[in-house]
């Protein structure tokens, strides 16, 4: 009998840790969209921004890890993704396929009108979509004030990795 209960109690207490893990989140390059070579540097900087903020977010971990950096540049840099194709987007699979990532976030920028549109997404791994709920669209800021959309992004994003 004590076994019996015993091992009803490792069950559950494995069941309860794995429904309450953490999501392994992969922030990757933004795609410019524009194809303006001098936008390039941006897809880097919105990404690292990114992801500098989640991990400020949850710095203890409690419901996500932000996988670092230098291991998604290894893998970018490997499987020679470029956010200038228009086939990073089927491309980057693979890449986080090998990161072993629950979700990913990631998004599109433009140049409009001397403004700068950007759209960040989470995307789930499995099914391939965005999130429905939990998208930040059409952010426009000036060209030398881009970077503060990080912190609108960041805000529209982080209840989709925390629920």
């Amino acid at each position: 009998m004590k076994k019996f209960v015993l091992s009803i109690f490792t069950i559950f207490l494995l069941h309860f840790s794995f429904s309450f893990s953490q999501l392994r989140i992969a922030v990757l390059p933004f795609q410019n969209m524009d194809g303006d070579l001098s936008l390039n540097l941006l897809s880097y900087q919105l990404q690292d921004s990114v992801a500098k903020l989640l991990h400020q977010y949850d710095s203890t971990q409690k419901y996500f890890v932000i996988i670092p950096a230098d291991s998604i540049d290894f893998l970018v840099s490997q499987f020679n993704l470029d956010p200038t194709n228009p086939q990073y987007p089927t491309d980057m699979w693979k890449a986080v396929k090998m990161l072993n990532a629950d979700a990913v976030i990631s998004g599109t920028f433009n140049r409009k009108a001397e403004r700068i549109l950007i759209n960040a997404y989470i995307y789930d791994v499995n099914t391939k979509l965005a999130y429905p709920d939990h998208q930040a669209r059409d952010i426009f800021k000036p060209e030398d004030k881009v970077m503060e959309a990080v912190p609108i992004i960041v805000k529209k994003l982080l209840p989709g990795l925390i629920q």
